[in-house]
Order: structure tokens, then sequence, then C-alpha cells
């Protein structure tokens, strides 16, 4: 019967420290996050995912780990931090220097009284949800 070695003592030796970062060194994958097997059956994961439950535990629910130094190959629990899906993505695009868009694509400004929470899109246009609104119940009129 063959031996597996422990996910720990195969992943800390590919680890390298990189100022405060601690850089994986072995395959990644294309999007430039490291990558390591969980053992034959069980597939592989992402570096700073395992990193993160061998030292700290499991992620909660729903949320998953940011990179707050930016560098994607870094599993330093303490570069980690929990999130959900709509602040990672927006930090990554402020990160990138791109701007959180002032109007809606129909030129209408977010302004506090023009602006709806919507959901996992974070905020809609009121002027365009109204006119959808209208021209929704225009059709409904005219059908029945």
């Amino acid at each position: 019967m063959r031996r597996i070695t422990p996910l720990a003592d195969r992943l800390f030796p590919r680890v390298e420290l990189a100022g405060s970062c601690w850089v994986w060194t072995g395959a990644s994958n294309r999007g430039g996050y490291g990558v390591i097997s969980r053992g034959r059956r069980d597939g592989t994961t992402v570096v700073h995912r395992a990193v993160w439950e061998l030292l700290v535990g499991p992620i909660p629910d729903g949320l998953e780990l940011d990179h707050l130094c930016r560098v994607r190959s870094c599993c330093n629990p303490d570069h980690l931090e929990p999130v959900s899906r709509a602040v990672n993505v927006a930090r990554g695009a402020q990160a990138a220097g791109v701007p959180r868009r002032s109007a809606c694509r129909n030129g209408h400004p977010f302004t506090p009284d023009n602006t709806l929470p919507n959901g996992s899109h974070g905020r809609a246009c009121r002027a365009c949800h109204n006119a959808a609104n209208r021209r929704y119940r225009a059709r409904k009129k005219t059908a029945a």
C-alpha cells in the first residue's frame, strides 16, 4: 500500500518568503493562483485556500479569500481576508484602476436620489427602472 504524504508536508516546502508575502513556487493555474493536489481522488485546490484552512480554519460559507497584497501567488494568511464576491470583485477593479461608474448606461447620474440597491449588481438607476416599469405596464395594457 502506498503511503500518502500529508498536504502540509507537500505544501510548505514549495513556499518561498519574499518580503512579507509567502510566494508559491509550485504549479499555478491560468489565473496565476498556485494549485496543489489534495490527493488522488480529491482533485486540486488553490494553495491560498489550502493554507488558510490548515492554519486558520474553514472559510465561512458564502465568502471567498481576497488577496489584500494583490499578489496571486501569495499564500500568507495575514494577506488574505474572507469577503463576499461583490467586495472581492470591487476591490480587484479598484486595484486595477477601474473607476466605479458615476452614471448608468443611459447617462443618468448615480446620485442618492436616483440609485436603487440591486442585489448582486450593487445598484440600479431609478430613472431607468421607472421607465422599464412604464413600458411593461403599457404592454400589459395593450395586450389585455
